[in-house]
C-alpha cells in the first residue's frame, strides 16, 4: 500500500484530514494504542498532536520526521521515547505531561528546542544533552523523582522558567547562576538544605518558590537577585534571614513568605519598601506574646498584609 492510501485509510478511519503535504496531523482522543502506520511518513508535518490516547511506545521512525516543529504526547503509557527524537533539529516543542517516563533521550542535537514539559513522570533526572539546547526557554518538571539537575545547566543563558516542584532534589549546581535571564525558579516541595552562593547571579529572577525543603540558612548572596518580586520559603527551618535582605538589598520584592520556619525576630520590615504581602505564622517570635504583639504593629504600621502563599502548584 503506498502512502497515499495508507493516509486516505487513516484519514477516514479517524475523521481527519490526511495528506502527503499535511503539516499538521491531530490524532488527539482517537484512543490509539499504537502509532498508525504511514504517518511517520509524513515528510511536511510540522505539528504531531497524539495526546489523550492509550499508546505504550511510539516508533523510532518518528525521527524521520525532519520537519517536526512540535509534539504532543500528553496523557499516554509511555515509559520510554524512542532515541530518534534526538534527530529531530526543527523541534522547538516537546509536550510529555502525564506518562511513565523513567529517562527523557538525549536532545542535544534539537537545536531548536525552546520547551519541555513532562510535569507528572517518573523521571530521575534530565539528560545532560539538555545543555546544549541553548534555545531553550522553559523547563517544566513538576511531579517527578528527580534528585539533581545537569551540572552544566547554566549553559542555557536564554532560559527564563524553571519549574521543578515535588520532585527529590538535594542539590543545585553551581552553574545555575549563570542564568541571567531566569524569571521564574520553582523548586517547592524539595529536599533542599542549601543553596549555592551562585544563587545572587540570577539578576532578573522575580520570582523563587522554595517552600517545603529542609533550609536551614540562606546565603548571603541572594541580595544580588535584586528584581525578585515573590519570595517563598514557607515550611523550612530558616533561623534568620541575611543580612543582604534585611539590610535592603531587595527593593522590589512585594510578597515574601516565612510561615512555619524558626526566625526568631524580624525588625527588616522597613528596609523593604515594596513589600505588600507577608506570612509569618508558626516562628518562634510569634510564640511570645509582647514579640507577636510588636510584629503586628510593625506590619499594619506598613500595610502589610498577612497571609500564607498562594498554593505554588
Amino acid at each position: 500500500m503506498g502512502l497515499a492510501e495508507k493516509l486516505a485509510e487513516i484519514a477516514e478511519k479517524y475523521d481527519i484530514e490526511l495528506d502527503e503535504d499535511a503539516t499538521e496531523c491531530d490524532l488527539e482522543e482517537k484512543d490509539l494504542e499504537e502509532l498508525p502506520d504511514g504517518v511517520c511518513e509524513l515528510e511536511s508535518c510540522e505539528e504531531l498532536f497524539l495526546d489523550k490516547n492509550q499508546l505504550t511506545s511510539l516508533p523510532e521512525a518518528l525521527g524521520n520526521m525532519s520537519a517536526m516543529r512540535e509534539l504532543n504526547v500528553r496523557q499516554n503509557k509511555l515509559a520510554s521515547l524512542p532515541a530518534s527524537i534526538g534527530k529531530l533539529s526543527a523541534l522547538e516543542g516537546l509536550f510529555l505531561q502525564e506518562n511513565e517516563l523513567v529517562e527523557l533521550p538525549d536532545v542535544s542535537s534539537c537545536s531548536a528546542l525552546r520547551g519541555i514539559n513532562a510535569n507528572q513522570n517518573k523521571l530521575k533526572g534530565l539528560p545532560a544533552g539538555l545543555c546544549k539546547c541553548t534555545a531553550m526557554e522553559g523547563i517544566y518538571g513538576d511531579v517527578n523523582e528527580m534528585e539533581e539537575l545537569p551540572k552544566d545547566i547554566g549553559n542555557l543563558t536564554g532560559l527564563e522558567e524553571i519549574s521543578l516542584n515535588k520532585n527529590h532534589l538535594n542539590l543545585l549546581p553551581d552553574s545555575i547562576g549563570s542564568l541571567a535571564n531566569l524569571r521564574q525558579l520553582r523548586l517547592a516541595h524539595n529536599r533542599l538544605a542549601m543553596l549555592p552562593t551562585s544563587i545572587g547571579g540570577l539578576v532578573k529572577l522575580k520570582g523563587l518558590f522554595l517552600d517545603f525543603n529542609r533550609l536551614s540558612r540562606l546565603p548571603e548572596e541572594i541580595g544580588g537577585c535584586v528584581m525578585l518580586e515573590d519570595f517563598n520559603l514557607e515550611d523550612n527551618k530558616l533561623t534568620k534571614i541575611p543580612k543582604s535582605m534585611s539590610k535592603g538589598a531587595l527593593v522590589n520584592l512585594k510578597g515574601l513568605y516565612l510561615q512555619n520556619n524558626r526566625l526568631t525576630a524580624m525588625g527588616f520590615v522597613k528596609t523593604m519598601p515594596a513589600l505588600r504581602k507577608m506570612s509569618v505564622a508558626g516562628n518562634d517570635f510569634m510564640k511570645d506574646k509582647a514579640m507577636k504583639a510588636e510584629v503586628d504593629k510593625e506590619l499594619a504600621d506598613a500595610n502589610i498584609i498577612v497571609g500564607a502563599a498562594n498554593a505554588s502548584m
